[in-house]
């Protein structure tokens, strides 16, 4: 029962406890409005305690965003769930409306929430409560939990259902919303308060091994797509996968590139006196015929396609794009590949890595019949370990990262420049201004240009300003 936990563990003491910690009692006024319906005999419309904005009235109808843990009272302490949610007053947004219009608003609560919490899908909509009734069912929630929630459930936003029990988890994930409410709210205001807030939110370390991911997905689907931004080291990657005994092809493609440069077709000869044409095998029929070569039984054939997308897809692969289909087995159909070469599936040890770059909005767009045929693996930029005699400048790319992970949309997040961009020679740590000058700025200037990122164009501005002493614009 309530009365029995709360005796064991006050959590609403602990609640403002950590209000304070963070800075929510700031040293004119406070920063927030606490409100509790715990009293005795239990509510029947619900139990609630939390905070909201500062400025909101102490009781009735609110606006904003807010911090409310719904407890439930059941005749076994041990049936008792709680749920601890960032929810929207029944007023809607007032002061609230930009901030929760950031992607990095959500995003947030992404991050540091476990996949036990329920976290809305769009932020802005505070009309529909679809999701969080599946979450309250498939968490069977408890019978006194059903009269708090049935009224909220569109306004909430995010949400965590725990054990008051387990009374240290308890605290923590009280702690974590607050901690988040309080970033939100830029409550900190000593090195203190933002220590706090910065103990509350860690995640656990997590090293990306896409080496690994890729070699595992490419021996199951042996056609895959690596893309990614500028600097996310998708060439580079794709030529770590053949291992030391494999063969490999490599190509690039471009706005010209051919079907007779690909696959087949008959070029002039312009090394003879008198003119002819002769025919001319593309990479793809050479990467073939060494596959099937059985002279290189129990070798792999990798052919690595880079740019994939700067050409015309449709007429590069002609009708060996019918043969890309990673469970093709051997049936009746072949495909004329080129004069004598007939195909009904491509060689079991063929292999084919290609590399397409997000950020390039002018390329062709990929159909849906060849994502298909393909597995699409996403390279995003990240944190990295420099390799011997090599420097990462860590804090550049936090602070280019941070600016992506508040105002760009999901899409726009693609377009983060890489950890390449961020790497310098150990013996020359200045270098990373050059490239900051050269390099990082002009390709978001030129997404500014384009429209992308709009929201976020004072920070980089000011980031630009300040760091390395240069105007984005003129």
């Amino acid at each position: 029962m309530y009365s029995n936990i709360v005796s064991s563990c006050d959590y609403i003491q602990h609640f403002v406890d950590m209000i304070s910690s963070f800075g929510g009692n700031g040293r004119l006024k406070q920063k927030y409005v606490l409100r509790k319906n715990v009293n005795a005999p239990f509510p029947d419309k619900g139990a609630y305690f939390g905070c909201i904005n500062e400025g909101e009235a102490l009781s009735g109808a609110y606006s904003d965003l807010s911090i409310v843990v719904f407890p439930s009272n059941e005749k076994k302490d041990m049936d008792d769930r709680w749920i601890i949610a960032l929810g929207v007053g029944s007023l809607g947004y007032k002061n609230d409306y930009d901030l929760v219009s950031l992607p990095g608003t959500r995003r947030l609560f992404v991050k540091y929430l476990d996949g036990n919490s329920y976290i809305k899908n769009d932020f802005m909509d505070i009309e529909s409560a679809d999701g969080f009734f599946t979450f309250c069912s498939d968490n069977k929630i408890s019978d006194t939990l059903n009269n708090a929630v049935k009224n909220y459930g569109k306004v909430l936003l995010a949400c965590t259902l725990f054990d008051p029990n387990n009374h240290n988890y308890g605290k923590t994930i009280i702690s974590k919303y607050l901690a988040l409410y309080a970033s939100l709210r830029n409550w900190p205001s000593n090195s203190q308060h933002r220590n706090k807030v910065s103990n509350c939110l860690t995640v656990a370390s997590s090293s990306v091994d896409d080496k690994s991911k890729v070699r595992d997905l490419i021996s199951t689907r042996k056609y895959v797509v690596l893309q990614g931004a500028p600097g996310t080291g998708k060439t580079r990657l794709a030529k770590m996968i053949p291992l030391k005994n494999d063969i490999v092809f490599f190509t690039q493609f471009h706005a010209e590139t051919s079907y007779s440069d690909f696959v087949y077709g008959i070029r002039p000869d312009v090394e003879v006196d008198n003119l002819k044409y002769s025919a001319h095998e593309g990479v793809f029929v050479k990467a073939i015929r060494e596959a099937s070569n059985p002279d290189n039984q129990g070798k792999n054939v990798y052919l690595i396609i880079d740019e994939i997308n700067r050409a015309n897809l449709s007429n590069v692969l002609g009708p060996s794009f019918y043969l890309f289909e990673p469970t093709m087995v051997s049936h009746n159909v072949k495909i004329e590949v080129c004069p004598g070469l007939y195909l009904d599936h491509l060689p079991e040890n063929f292999y084919v890595i290609a590399t397409m770059n997000t950020a390039d909005r002018s390329l062709a767009v990929v159909d849906f019949a060849l994502r298909r045929r393909f597995a699409w693996y996403t390279l995003f930029a990240h944190d990295i370990i420099a390799n011997s005699g090599q420097l990462f400048c860590r804090d550049e790319f936090n602070a280019i990262a941070d600016i992506f992970q508040r105002y760009a949309s999901d899409e726009e997040l693609n377009l983060q420049p890489g950890h390449a961009y961020f790497i310098v020679s150990a013996s020359d740590p200045g270098a990373i201004d050059d490239r900051l000058r050269y390099e990082v700025l002009p390709l978001i200037k030129e997404y500014l240009i384009d429209g992308m990122l709009s929201r976020a164009k004072d920070d980089f501005v000011n980031y630009f300003r300040k760091r390395i002493n240069e105007e984005m614009f003129k």
